[in-house]
């Protein structure tokens, strides 16, 4: 392994914002636990409009991330 790469930040968890953000979005728990590991690349705004899209909209976990990506950015 060279010694400039460094580990991933899988185990990491999000910010507390974030976490608060997704622990009261009412997700089922598999939803969740995604969102988390997602939460360590995307912004507050992106998390909360893809929540509201999965939520409202009915949308599944992809086709929400690339909406908020297409309308709040990453």
């Amino acid at each position: 392994m060279p010694y400039h790469s460094s580990p991933k930040n899988e185990d990491k968890l999000p910010s507390k914002m974030k976490q608060n953000i997704v622990n009261k979005s009412g997700l089922h728990h598999k939803s969740k636990k995604k969102m988390m590991k997602h939460a360590n690349h995307h912004s507050a705004k992106h998390l909360r409009m893809m929540i509201d899209l999965i939520k409202n909209k009915k949308m599944s976990f992809k086709d929400s991330h690339i909406e908020a990506s297409k309308k709040v950015g990453k």
